[in-house]
């Protein structure tokens, strides 16, 4: 224990001694391998549900995460039973740390509708622990009962269902709004307040339509310079032409189109195209051998001169 109080400041006073912690804490985690110090936590304040059966004097500091990034804690409860569960938990960045800065504490499980905080005075002691999971029993970290308040349940958080798809929650004052063919209204009894949503038509509650109203284009007076006199068409298919109407639509379909060739007339196109083939080969032989033969006069023809002067 520091010799003199340096400052009698509510937190800066508790930084000195257990609290919230009781006095007779042992304040050391079940392996013996740490101590919470004083300075690390100095205030919290945990609200309880009064529907909920508990005894403030069995709450404790259960689990201390120690990490290079921050801190977590949890709160835990001993029941009658011996079980020890889990109450609320605070995750604690050590960006966010400055002295006596205040954290919340969301509780979880059966306690899931407690929003308390905790105070964290410094971390100059804690932080030369060596990193880890630290657990605790009740006898080693056990809460001043001052710290437990009884809260009287009420509708802390809403969230819309819709389709079984949930919105986040919704805290403070909330406005029920009515929407198109919907009416809200409060109903007082003797032993409740009723909201009631009623799903109506009428009573001037429908939206106005603000649709635009398609215009008409212009009518078909002629196809292909063809008119009509009464402005109608008619137009129709025949055994082998089908006209078949549709969504603003009309489609013509070829129903009876057959090939006009079977096997034998393709075989015999075949048969063609390959004597055809054969044909072409020749003329190229014929050709290629037509040419020697005009070279070859031709090499006889100017052999055959003699200067300027051809043979007599």
């Amino acid at each position: 224990m520091p010799v003199g109080n340096w400052n009698l400041q509510w937190l800066n006073h508790n930084s000195q001694r257990s609290y919230p912690l009781t006095s007779w804490a042992t304040k050391a985690d079940n392996s013996g391998t740490i101590k919470i110090p004083d300075s690390f936590i100095v205030a919290m304040y945990l609200p309880i549900s009064a529907t909920i059966t508990a005894n403030a004097a069995q709450f404790f500091i259960k689990n201390i995460l120690i990490s290079p990034v921050g801190y977590s804690i949890t709160i835990g409860y001993l029941d009658a039973g011996g079980e020890e569960i889990d109450v609320a938990v605070a995750n604690i960045s050590n960006a966010a740390i400055s002295e006596n800065t205040s954290f919340a504490l969301g509780g979880i499980n059966d306690f899931d509708d407690t929003i308390g905080h905790i105070v964290i005075g410094n971390t100059a002691e804690i932080s030369r622990l060596a990193p880890g999971y630290y657990t605790f029993d009740y006898a080693s970290a056990a809460l001043e009962t001052d710290t437990i308040r009884p809260a009287i349940r009420g509708v802390s958080r809403m969230r819309i269902n819709n389709n079984l798809q949930f919105s986040d929650y919704v805290y403070g004052d909330v406005t029920l709004v009515a929407g198109t063919n919907m009416r809200i209204s409060v109903e007082y009894t003797d032993d409740d307040t009723r909201i009631i949503f009623d799903a109506i038509s009428g009573l001037n509650l429908n939206a106005d339509c603000v649709c635009p109203v398609p215009e008409d284009g212009e009518c078909i007076r002629c196809i292909n310079g063809v008119c009509s006199d009464d402005g109608n068409f008619t137009i129709i298919g025949n055994e082998c032409i089908e006209v078949v109407p549709g969504v603003n639509s009309l489609s013509f379909s070829d129903v009876c189109a057959q090939p006009c060739c079977g096997c034998e007339e393709l075989d015999e196109l075949v048969s063609e195209i390959q004597r055809f083939g054969d044909g072409v080969t020749t003329l190229q032989n014929f050709v290629s051998r037509l040419n020697a033969e005009v070279t070859q006069m031709s090499l006889v023809v100017l052999g055959s001169r003699l200067n300027d002067t051809g043979c007599s």
